[in-house]
């Protein structure tokens, strides 16, 4: 079962932001706190009143521990999860499964022969279409979701071929805006 909560920033109150914050552990306030920019900080704070809603919802629990890998990704004793944002929205999937997501703003990319983190199928796949930036991001956001599945951090990413059989990618474009849930192909 996975679950995809799904907001912009201007859905939640000051209020809203406010007690999520004041139910952080300190490690997390600290690194909202230094966050120069509010509308990150905003960002930040919806993604864990997705995440507390989530929890809520399908697990009836209102308290619960995250704690982090040794790559900082956020780990839940009960059920995994993974938060993303980009522009003004966040998202966030909760699983019985491992689970990444990733949600990019389709911008313009320049045409190159490679692309940073990219295979060599990567990229070539990047560049058979006339839409290189709608790919590239698709492509991008393939490699995060499963990199943050997986635990790992960007640089990792020549460990993660989003070509293999290894991984499911549930790809949705909402808007200016592309979506990608990647779980285990068990």
């Amino acid at each position: 079962m996975i679950t995809l909560y799904k907001a912009k920033i201007s859905d939640f109150s000051q209020a809203d932001y406010a007690k999520t914050y004041s139910l952080l552990d300190c490690a997390s306030k600290e690194k909202i706190d230094k966050q120069s920019n509010e509308k990150d900080k905003k960002l930040s704070l919806a993604g864990r009143i997705l995440l507390r809603r989530g929890i809520e919802e399908l697990y009836n629990k209102s308290e619960f521990e995250i704690t982090c890998n040794e790559h900082g990704k956020p780990l839940c004793d009960f059920c995994y999860f993974n938060i993303s944002h980009s522009g003004d929205r966040v998202v966030c999937v909760v699983s019985d499964l491992p689970v990444g997501v990733d949600l990019q703003q389709i911008r313009p990319i320049k045409p190159r022969k490679e692309y940073k983190f990219f295979s060599d199928d990567e990229s070539c796949y990047v560049n058979q279409d006339s839409d290189i930036s709608k790919r590239y991001i698709e492509i991008f956001a393939k490699k995060e979701s499963a990199i943050k599945m997986l635990g790992l951090s960007l640089a990792n990413s020549d460990k993660v071929d989003i070509f293999s059989q290894e991984f499911n990618f549930e790809t949705t474009f909402i808007d200016d805006y592309i979506l990608v849930i990647c779980t285990p192909n068990i």
